[in-house]
């Protein structure tokens, strides 16, 4: 982990009010694993006080070594408002990398991989993670939903990986109509990967460990959740576990990626 000056490289709107800003950073970011995040403050701005976590969408390479990240992000509030109007070559504090990423074991054969909205931020990580651990993602399933078009990333992203994608969205405009689950489900009724993964807001991610509980397959899920130190000295991100003494654990910290096995939604 290091704090750091940070540059801006580039920074566009690609869909409503979803953003990708890239950022030069330090050569330890080589090492961060997908699902690991960063914290971001802009520099002499007091408003807001606190660093916004934000989660490693994609490392930036050039001759196969890293030289930056890119984060994907949506604008709903001020600091992401204050985000979107900055421009190349300003500077950004940058804290990072920091938590518990996704794990990848060799034995890794078949991964299904599920996304919901702006949860598909480290997910894309994930999918290049595992492609340059030599794990083949070709016709590799990839479910991703949304409320509507606009809230479908990243589809092109895994569509260079060769990876299968099913879409879905609430209201019927692309896609599926319905919720990310319900392909899924039917997708498991002929299909049993070796691992899944998934990211998305605490309804989807409590479905999803259901269902991978039903059928015994071992499930990480990574937590989205607000954050105000982002080191595990506030306790202000807990999430109650089975596996804790005190019944609780920490997001930043202990997390973002758990064990599904270990969260009480």
């Amino acid at each position: 982990m290091a704090q750091e000056t940070a540059t801006i490289l580039y920074n566009t709107r690609i869909s409503g009010t979803y953003c990708k800003i890239g950022l030069t950073c330090a050569p330890q970011y080589a090492s961060a694993a997908a699902g690991q995040f960063v914290t971001l403050k802009i520099r002499g701005r007091m408003d807001p006080l606190l660093r916004r976590p934000f989660s490693i969408h994609r490392r930036i390479k050039e001759r196969n070594q890293v030289v930056g990240l890119e984060i994907l992000y949506r604008v709903v509030g001020g600091f992401t408002g204050q985000l979107a109007e900055m421009v190349k070559n300003e500077p950004i504090d940058l804290l990072g990398p920091l938590g518990r990423g996704f794990t990848i074991s060799p034995d890794c054969k078949k991964p299904a991989l599920i996304a919901g909205g702006i949860g598909v931020a480290p997910i894309v990580c994930l999918a290049e993670s595992l492609d340059e651990n030599g794990i083949d993602l070709s016709g590799a399933p990839v479910f991703l939903g949304g409320r509507t078009r606009a809230d479908i990333l990243c589809e092109t992203d895994f569509g260079q990986l060769g990876m299968r994608r099913h879409i879905t969205t609430e209201d019927g405009s692309y896609g599926q109509k319905g919720l990310v689950t319900e392909p899924f489900t039917g997708w498991l009724k002929t299909h049993k990967p070796d691992i899944i993964y998934a990211c998305g807001p605490h309804g989807l991610l409590r479905a999803v460990s259901g269902i991978a509980r039903e059928h015994g397959i071992p499930c990480e899920i990574s937590i989205e959740t607000v954050m105000a130190c982002g080191l595990g000295v506030c306790m202000g991100c807990a999430v109650k576990t089975r596996d804790s003494g005190e019944g609780y654990r920490h997001v930043c910290k202990d997390g973002p990626v758990f064990d599904a096995a270990i969260v009480t939604f």
